[in-house]
């Protein structure tokens, strides 16, 4: 069984937000992580028919049977940001929470904190997350994007740095190769600790009055699989995760929210994921879990890619180091 998608099952445990000290204390914590490990076991499963599903989709193209497996891990990971980003818009918009600053950036704090927060193999879906915006960003610059410096979002490779300064924050001693990798200078990576321990304090506190009580009912969440369009196996392969079950089962038991909401997957016609507040729903088009396959086949097979990326970026014509690989 492949390693990769071995980590991959992590994947489960990183959204419904296990960690560590809850598998080593007794009580409903306890409790609370042994049903996370079953669905892990789970989700380990679908992972693993998501990625034999894909085993002949074109357009990956030619890549080999461990690529495919890889290919699976860089979507997983991406999608998994991009589906907690969302729940950070969700959270804010319908439970009313203050915004400091722009809501986007917020909304990826959000997910690197969730996640960063569960340690363990946490730091496999923000390096794939991470990974993404270089090479959306390497994308653009060979197809000649023109970078809308008016956008509600930040830069590209500005939002990877944000991931990187967030995990060497949370834990300098496991991700300053990472940073370092990155090129991040050592002066920035001090101050990392501060973004990470502002940003957890600040999420805490302002979705503490939000945690359900064992007295409040948990509120409906429906998921929808629609029309896969000309993505029937991206669809299989979503649905074989498990995925958005898995997030709407956590949000439910940890939140109080005020009305149901939905996860609607479905063939759009161009990429997309985001949170309609109009519609109270999470859409997850499947052209998005496509693209970020594409984005891997065309861009994603080197070994070096956050330094090549990196490098052209600052300016640095020293010999590339290798890669930093999900463990």
């Amino acid at each position: 069984m492949s390693t990769r998608i071995l980590t991959a099952s992590a994947l489960i445990l990183l959204l419904a937000g296990a960690g560590p000290a809850a598998a080593q204390s007794g009580g409903p914590d306890a409790a609370e992580a042994a049903r996370n490990q079953a669905r892990a076991a789970k989700f380990h499963a679908g992972v693993d028919k998501a990625a034999d599903l894909l085993e002949n989709d074109p357009r990956l193209g030619k890549l080999t049977h461990e690529q495919r497996r890889e290919a699976v891990q860089f979507v997983s990971g991406n999608l998994a940001f991009a589906l907690l980003h969302e729940m950070g818009h969700a959270h804010i918009q319908e439970m009313g929470l203050p915004v400091l600053g722009r809501e986007e950036d917020a909304a990826d704090t959000f997910a690197a904190v969730r996640l960063l927060k569960v340690g363990g193999f946490a730091h496999d879906v923000l390096i794939a997350a991470a990974k993404g915006w270089f090479l959306a960003a390497e994308r653009d610059e060979k197809e000649s994007t023109r970078v809308p410096f008016y956008d509600e979002h930040g830069f590209d490779r500005q939002r990877a740095y944000n991931i990187i300064c967030l995990m060497v924050g949370s834990d300098p001693d496991t991700f300053a190769d990472l940073a370092d990798h990155a090129k991040m200078p050592q002066e920035r990576q001090e101050t990392c600790a501060g973004d990470y321990s502002n940003a957890e304090w600040s999420w805490e506190q302002v979705l503490r009055p939000h945690v359900r009580t064992a007295d409040q009912p948990r509120q409906k969440v429906t998921i929808v699989y629609g029309p896969a369009g000309g993505y029937p196996d991206v669809a299989a392969a979503l649905r074989a995760t498990g995925m958005l079950e898995i997030l709407a089962e956590h949000e439910t038991e940890r939140y109080a929210w005020r009305r149901p909401f939905k996860f609607e997957a479905r063939s759009c016609g161009q990429p997309d994921l985001h949170w309609d507040l109009s519609t109270q729903q999470v859409l997850v088009c499947y052209e998005m879990a496509a693209d970020f396959g594409q984005l891997f086949r065309d861009y994603g097979l080197t070994n070096d890619v956050f330094k090549a990326q990196l490098s052209r970026e600052r300016g640095d014509c020293s010999p590339a180091r290798p890669a930093i690989k999900p463990k």
